[in-house]
């Protein structure tokens, strides 16, 4: 049994949050810190109960090494059992709340570690930055503190139980806790330190806490800083003692005088003492204000001094002067309103699991940039701190969510006393952490866990600790209404996946006073996020919306070595966890190793900061387009602008544009160079002008293009002849089912329950998927042979009953020597009926596309082709369809509809061994059915007729 707490085990007690941890506070970074991450040894057990005093001090005959910060779960643990396990809403064993399983696998982390004489003088404190679920800690044998909330920092005193020179540590971490139930995310359960571990040295009087609040007034350029400086004393309070504050401005010039103040030490003193502090306040005249495009930032320094006139302990702290505000349907950053370019981030590695290191970290904001997101929802809990010194740094608006979902339970923890201290504790220790980031504009009140009264206790607290920020919280609005519900506890309208018209209406009818943001919408599981460009159309075009947060950045695979010794990324229920669910946890823009899904092009352009419009007749009377900077703060010139003129077999001219400088939220009209004849369609570029911290110079940054030509005439290229038997098309409806057709690895979802999409139920139940297509609709088709290829003609008959198929087109394959593609369509990548605003007309070229998903699916399309091109580059010899009429949609993958509807895991499918090309005259659109609205009607496929011709020709 556990030494001191084994008899009460407080990990099943929801109300207790911890033991002897210190408050939480502002990060300081003015101490001698040593780190204690690296190899540490680990003694697995079957439950806390099974711990024997002895793992603590005694002999580690059963530990194994493993890396901390690390998952255990994720580690070799010589045989114990423990493998990671995916669930989104069900909890992982029976409740209910605080039930916990007999079987709750706990680790003994031990390792020794050396403290200088010179800490002797001064407090000695130990630092666990995350640990899943709960943890105790001991030093030399000694209970020292237990704590709770994995995805914050928890710090102890150990002065009274460290010697000097080697010391022992243990760290029980129990995977399973009453707080279990309050972390239930949507994310693999792990178990472990997957946060840095750290001992540092403290003056017996420091600074304890350092909250900072700063203001801009955007009418007089002025600014303000204020602080409290919190001092803890080793002993009985000594008067003398003096704090001085000085404020540098982000050239390191100082602003003004410093501030010194007299810490308070008559603490009996009613109505009148309030605290070891000092506040201070600076004010700034023409101040440079912090935001996402411009983040600039003041360094405020904060010296304790003793009643000797010596520094004991100096803090330097780095914040942005803005102000951030809620008025009139609008998020006001210093009076402007924003985009909110947004993205849900988990933290995940597919190797480490939740240990993420700062590197990491870097990774997904490079990413991110690249791709236009400005906005990041911490989903579901706080983040290293690390995470928001980089935002502050780089530039992005945070929303920073209290580390609360109980979504198994989500009707009923919200309202149970008992976890009414762990509500509070969890949401007040993140704002003492995170609020002197300005890249923090948010408070969450945590995910997915109804509304009730414990929502509303730390709402108020929030709201009374800081004022500056808004609160969001999505299950307010969710359940008492968008015009008017939740305000204790939200001040955003932040709904989860509505659909178009929702979003619209709540606009139009004007009758809500708040801002709607998206917290989670376009779920980008598979092949998804179809109407993309279709929200966004709205949202800009309607008072009252103002972004979203995209549902969400990576994949959580987790690679996996077979017993065969294959290597795959691994979803839920391929560690045999039970119960899981399935691939709902490979739902990102990017893949686990941070590869861009195909749908990432889009939402770059969705997102960009500047916008071209318009159309053929505009440039033929006026020569000009529309240019919109969508920008808040910023103009245009850090990018540099082209017009490429395309024609039907490619570039025909590419030329540098100078644009005038056109302010932040203001358009104005661009005269275009002249055009070449033979111009099909006019494409604007913005690249970066110089390298940035997120890509070099000539990044792209912004597309947009005009229609010159609707209809444009495609010639036959010289040397064309017949394909003879090469190629062969027959009928295709199917498509390999996309997960936002329906979970095809779990079916009893649609079947049952009736969750995500139901076309593929319906296209089962008609025997779309099994069925000779021939035996479906009536379907005609007239051949032509010339010397220069052969032409067909297809008429396909769809019936009521089968209204809304997959695709109506034709197959054939060609031999695997076939290996390099190009088309005049929309391009460069992948692209589908409703997600392809983000493509270009051009000629463009690739090989045969990858499967990008880790759950095969139809994959692969490329829309409004007028011709496309599939060559053997080994030989020469080219396959060429062109449209005659409708431009066509094609693709050319190396897996046909069964193969991809009957894998489980794109690791599992064989090398190709031959090339699927599929012509389409319609095509279904993606929607995001998964979680969240089919795909709009019309990119449905209506019954009806559908006529469609071509012709098949090879050159070479």
């Amino acid at each position: 049994m556990l030494p001191v707490i084994g008899t009460f085990a407080p990990w099943t007690d929801p109300a207790v949050v911890q033991i002897g941890r210190l408050p939480a506070h502002t990060p300081l970074r003015g101490f001698r810190r040593r780190s204690l991450d690296g190899r540490w040894q680990l003694e697995m057990f079957e439950s806390p109960d099974a711990v024997p005093a002895t793992a603590i001090d005694g002999d580690r005959r059963r530990a194994v090494e493993v890396a901390v910060p690390g998952n255990w779960t994720m580690q070799d643990l010589d045989g114990f059992d423990d493998l990671p396990q995916y669930t989104n809403i069900q909890m992982p064993f029976a409740g209910p709340p605080p039930e916990l399983p007999e079987r709750n696998p706990t680790g003994v982390f031990r390792r020794s570690f050396d403290v200088p004489k010179a800490w002797s003088s001064g407090r000695v404190v130990l630092g666990v930055d995350g640990a899943e679920s709960v943890h105790a800690v001991y030093v030399n044998g000694d209970f020292v503190g237990y704590g709770t909330d994995s995805r914050l920092p928890s710090e102890y005193d150990v002065t009274a139980h460290v010697r000097p020179g080697q010391n022992e540590l243990a760290i029980v971490v129990v995977k399973w806790s009453a707080h279990s139930y309050i972390e239930d995310q949507d994310q693999w359960w792990m178990g472990g330190l997957h946060r840095p571990v750290w001992i540092e040295s403290r003056p017996s009087t420091h600074l304890a806490d350092l909250p900072i609040t700063t203001g801009y007034d955007a009418a007089t350029g002025s600014g303000t800083v204020s602080l409290d400086a919190f001092v803890s004393f080793g002993g009985v309070p000594e008067a003398g003692w003096t704090v001085r504050a000085t404020l540098f401005d982000p050239n390191g010039r100082q602003v003004g005088s410093p501030h010194t103040g007299d810490v308070p030490h008559e603490h009996a003193r009613p109505y009148q003492f309030t605290g070891f502090s000092v506040a201070a306040e600076f004010a700034v005249k023409q101040a440079k204000p912090w935001s996402a495009e411009r983040p600039d930032r003041y360094e405020v320094r904060v010296e304790l001094i003793d009643r000797r006139g010596r520094s004991r302990h100096v803090e330097s702290m780095l914040v942005g002067l803005r102000t951030i505000e809620t008025r009139d349907r609008q998020l006001l950053v210093n009076g402007q309103p924003v985009w909110i370019f947004g993205v849900n981030r988990h933290d995940h590695h597919p190797d480490r699991g939740k240990a993420v290191t700062v590197d990491d970290i870097r990774d997904d904001l490079v990413a991110m940039r690249r791709l236009n997101i400005s906005a990041i929802r911490t989903s579901h809990y706080p983040n290293r701190d690390e995470f928001y010194d980089l935002c502050d740094e780089l530039g992005f608006y945070v929303i920073d969510e209290s580390n609360i979902e109980s979504h198994g339970y989500n009707w009923s923890v919200c309202d149970d006393a008992r976890y009414r201290q762990a509500w509070v504790e969890r949401g007040a220790r993140m704002v003492q952490r995170d609020r002197n980031h300005p890249s923090v504009i948010i408070w969450s009140l945590g995910n997915e866990s109804g509304y009730g009264v414990n929502h509303d206790a730390l709402a108020g607290w929030i709201r009374r600790a800081d004022p500056t920020r808004p609160l969001h919280y999505e299950d307010a609005i969710r359940i008492e209404g968008w015009d008017d519900g939740g305000r204790p506890a939200t001040d955003l309208v932040c709904p989860m996946y509505p659909t178009i018209d929702e979003i619209r209406s709540y606009g139009e009818r004007g009758v809500g006073d708040r801002p709607l943001i998206l917290c989670e919408y376009s779920h980008a599981m598979g092949n998804s996020n179809g109407s993309l460009a279709d929200y966004w159309d709205v949202i800009v075009a309607t008072d009252g919306l103002q972004g979203g947060f995209l549902w969400e950045w990576k994949d959580h695979g987790l690679r996996q070595r077979r017993p065969d010794g294959s290597v795959r990324l691994a979803y839920g229920g391929q560690f045999g966890d039970v119960p899981h669910d399935c691939n709902f946890v490979a739902d990102g823009l990017m893949s686990a190793d941070l590869d861009p899904h195909p749908a990432a092009a889009e939402l770059a352009w969705v997102y960009r900061p500047v916008v071209v419009t318009g159309d053929n007749q505009t440039i033929a009377s006026s020569g000009s387009v529309r240019v919109e900077n969508r920008r808040s703060f910023s103009t245009l010139r850090d990018l540099r602008a082209s017009v490429v003129a395309v024609g039907i077999d490619g570039e025909l001219a590419r030329r540098r544009w100078k644009v005038p400088a056109i302010a932040p939220h203001t358009a104005a009209d661009v005269a275009l160079p002249a055009l070449p004849s033979g111009t099909v369609a006019v494409r604007i570029e913005w690249a970066t002008a110089a390298d940035t911290w997120f890509a070099p110079a000539g990044h792209l940054v912004a597309w947009d293009e005009v229609i010159v030509e609707a209809d444009p005439t495609v010639p036959s290229p010289p040397g064309s002849r017949q394909p003879a038997d090469l190629v062969t098309p027959t009928l295709s409806l199917f498509r390999g089912p996309i997960d936002n057709d329906g979970f095809k690895l779990m079916p009893d979802l649609a079947r049952r329950l009736r969750v995500g999409g139901q076309a593929l139920a319906a296209w089962q139940d008609a025997g779309v998927d099994r069925t000779d297509p021939e035996r479906l609709v009536d379907h005609t088709v007239t051949v032509e042979h010339d010397e220069a290829g052969t032409t067909y003609r297809h008429t396909v008959e769809v019936p009521a009953e089968l209204a809304d198929l997959p695709r109506v087109g034709v197959a054939f394959e060609l031999p695997v020597g076939f290996d390099r593609t190009r088309w005049f369509g929309r391009g460069p990548g992948e692209n589908y009926p409703d997600r392809n605003r983000g493509t270009m007309l051009g000629v463009w070229s690739a090989g045969i596309d990858p499967l990008p998903y880790l759950v095969p699916q139809e994959y692969g399309l490329r829309t409004d082709c007028r011709w496309f091109e599939i060559t053997d580059s080994s030989t020469g010899s080219t396959v060429r369809i062109e449209a005659l009429g409708a431009p066509l949609h094609v693709s050319a993958v190396g897996f046909d509809a069964g193969e991809l509807y009957a894998g489980a895991s794109a690791f599992d499918l064989a090398p190709p061994e031959r090339v699927v090309v599929h012509v389409d005259a319609a095509h279904r659109g993606l929607g995001t059915a998964s979680c969240g609205p089919d795909v709009l009607d019309r990119y449905r496929l209506g019954a009806g007729t559908y006529r469609f011709s071509y012709r098949v020709s090879l050159l070479g």
